[in-house]
């Protein structure tokens, strides 16, 4: 995926640039960090069957300077031993930390071999972490070492979903599932980095009502649009759109179903959310809230109106997918 530009979509919008300016900042901003990494790595000694991706932030085109970096790191065992795989991926750690960027050793701190990813699908072997990193590398995953070896193993987990004899669905609904599965994942990881891990609240909080939301919306829709496309043409246009930002993977959809201005809101909103996290003291004074204390914060305050904003944006939108795609809505993503 190359560089976004969402100018010609505020064009289609009537909206001026200063609208959503922080939408704008953080795709220019997020693509030339891909650039700078990929030159990085580009001259380190990485096996060549290593696939190296970014993830979260700045694989949405959503990152600001203030933004850790989540890379993802995937090895086939039949191509590279695991003891060499976890050896490239501590390299690549330090040289990245060495060049300033933020590597936190969280979820994605232990290179992840392909088979395990897609050998047990939903059985009692799956866990939280490989449903993550499937639905990760689909939606938001951009490579940072070895395209090649990235493409193949993203090809690899749409053909897991898309080659199901039986469980695969006319709409691809095993892949709609454990998107959806992912998405009601999170929403209760944070209970427990709240609740049992004692992790800072709030800005998991409105990333959850920003971000997230988005991104499962935009799940949705694309899904109901693809829906409407004859069945030879769905998987290539579902391959096609989900790796692409959120709010472009609904700009695509509310298109294709006649509704592309019910994306201005969307688009304000969310410029206000980036607009926050954008800038290290609002970060830093979002660790500072006291939760108790939280509804008379200027800071809380500023955020809940804009997650309401966005929520209000989120409805128009859902009310259109109901009135075009009501009888794929309710049986693929309500019931």
């Amino acid at each position: 995926m190359g560089p976004i530009d969402y100018r010609p979509l505020f064009q289609e919008l009537d909206m001026a640039e200063s609208e959503a300016r922080h939408v704008l900042a953080a795709a220019e901003g997020s693509w030339q960090r891909l650039v700078d990494i990929r030159r990085t790595l580009a001259v380190l000694a990485i096996p060549r069957e290593l696939a190296v991706f970014a993830v979260g932030s700045l694989g949405r085109f959503e990152s600001s300077a203030a933004s850790d970096l989540d890379f993802a790191v995937v090895y086939a065992a039949a191509t590279l031993d695991v003891h060499a795989a976890d050896a490239a991926r501590h390299e690549l750690a330090g040289q990245l930390r060495a060049r300033g960027h933020e590597v936190l050793d969280k979820t994605f701190r232990a290179p992840v071999e392909l088979g395990a990813l897609l050998g047990d699908i939903g059985g009692e072997g799956d866990t939280n972490l490989h449903l993550t990193y499937r639905a990760l590398l689909l939606t938001e995953g951009a490579w940072l070492a070895n395209a090649a070896a990235a493409e193949q193993v993203t090809d690899a987990i749409f053909a897991a979903y898309a080659q199901g004899a039986i469980s695969r669905g006319r709409y691809l609904s095993s892949l709609q599932n454990d998107l959806h599965r992912y998405y009601r994942t999170i929403c209760v990881d944070y209970r427990f980095k709240v609740e049992s891990a004692g992790k800072r609240w709030a800005i998991r909080y409105f990333k959850l009502r920003h971000a997230r939301k988005l991104w499962h919306l935009a799940n949705l829709a694309l899904f109901c649009q693809a829906a409407r496309l004859p069945d030879d043409e769905r998987d290539l246009h579902l391959a096609t759109e989900l790796p692409r930002p959120p709010l472009l993977r609904i700009s695509t959809s509310l298109r294709a179903l006649g509704a592309l201005p019910l994306c201005a809101d969307l688009l304000r909103a969310y410029d206000a959310f980036l607009a926050a996290l954008a800038e290290p003291e609002l970060r830093r004074g979002l660790d500072r809230i006291d939760y108790a204390a939280r509804l008379e914060d200027p800071l809380f305050q500023r955020l809940s109106a804009s997650a309401d904003r966005f929520d209000l944006a989120a409805q128009a939108i859902v009310q259109h997918l109901w009135v075009r795609c009501n009888e794929h809505l309710v049986r693929y993503g309500l019931l």
